[in-house]
């Protein structure tokens, strides 16, 4: 395969990286690697990775199964919860239709409801999130929490989960975590470097990338190179800056940041679940693998 060294061109391959990423799963599967899927980025993903699992996204990015997920979910539900339901009961996203484990979380009423009868017909395992990051309680059940997942996990997959192991995806994992959050502070540059669109289109796509070092080497270069460009004075022209928060954008929600850049706007940050979220913070290397 030949190297692909125009930005335009990577950044298309990465927004399409979850249409491609359907055959590697099929072929990981194939392979007998197990495939945990997600909805959040609360799920600690180092136990899975260090069961030999792989990760994945799940699919709630149009609102095309909508109308079969409230034949049992209330319509007044949120189109986000509707749609991921939808996706995994019609069998419309290869991703959950593949993955051996659904791992949940109790981010909202509405979530536990789509995870009650997502058990139906998925293995489902629940993560009961604590309300607070500060005092001992909560801290106490979020470590309960990751051990009962891990308990869940090597059940599922027949395989224990050893203390290095677990270490050792902690670290590639903050590695790939370090790799995104300096392609993603390339919007911190002013005037910018790179469109909303473009940084979208990376940092969402990444999630689709199940070659962890060929994604990180891939990141490392990209920021790079754009931000050589920028000092070279390649940059966009100056307009408002946009930060967007709230539920993860992708797909049909793209739309937001369309509009914002087709009226004069320039998105230069993403604080939700798609960019500082899932980036600002990786988790300790040393100590308690569990306190971590």
């Amino acid at each position: 395969m030949s190297l692909v060294t125009d930005l335009p061109a990577i950044f298309d391959q990465f927004s399409e990286a979850r249409q491609t990423g359907f055959l590697t799963v099929m072929d990981l599967k194939e392979r007998g690697i197990p495939l945990v899927g997600t909805y959040c980025t609360f799920m600690p993903q180092e136990i899975p990775m260090a069961a030999g699992a792989v990760v994945v996204s799940l699919c709630s990015t149009s609102d095309e199964t909508i109308e079969e997920a409230e034949k049992d979910l209330p319509r007044n539900l949120c189109p986000l919860i509707k749609s991921s339901y939808g996706f995994g009961k019609t069998d419309k996203c290869p991703y959950f239709y593949f993955s051996d484990l659904v791992v949940g979380e109790t981010t909202c009423d509405g979530k536990k409801k789509m995870y009650e009868y997502m058990a139906e017909f998925k293995p489902v395992h629940v993560m009961q999130l604590p309300n607070s990051v500060k005092d001992d309680a909560s801290r106490a059940l979020w470590k309960a929490e990751m051990l009962r997942l891990q308990k869940t996990v090597e059940e599922r997959f027949g395989h224990e989960i050893s203390e290095d192991a677990l270490r050792d995806a902690i670290a590639l994992k903050n590695r790939e975590r370090r790799a995104l959050a300096n392609f993603y502070h390339l919007g911190q540059l002013n005037p910018p470097a790179l469109s909303g669109s473009d940084i979208l289109k990376v940092v969402y796509g990444a999630t689709f990338r199940f070659d962890k070092e060929a994604l990180i080497n891939e990141l490392d270069a990209m920021t790079a190179r754009v931000r050589q460009q920028w000092e070279e004075g390649q940059r966009l022209d100056p307009r408002p800056r946009i930060l967007i928060t709230g539920c993860p954008i992708g797909g049909a929600a793209e739309k937001v940041v369309r509009a914002i850049e087709e009226n004069g706007g320039w998105v230069v940050g993403y604080e939700n679940c798609t960019g500082a979220k899932a980036t600002e913070q990786c988790v300790a290397e040393t100590g308690d693998v569990y306190d971590a």
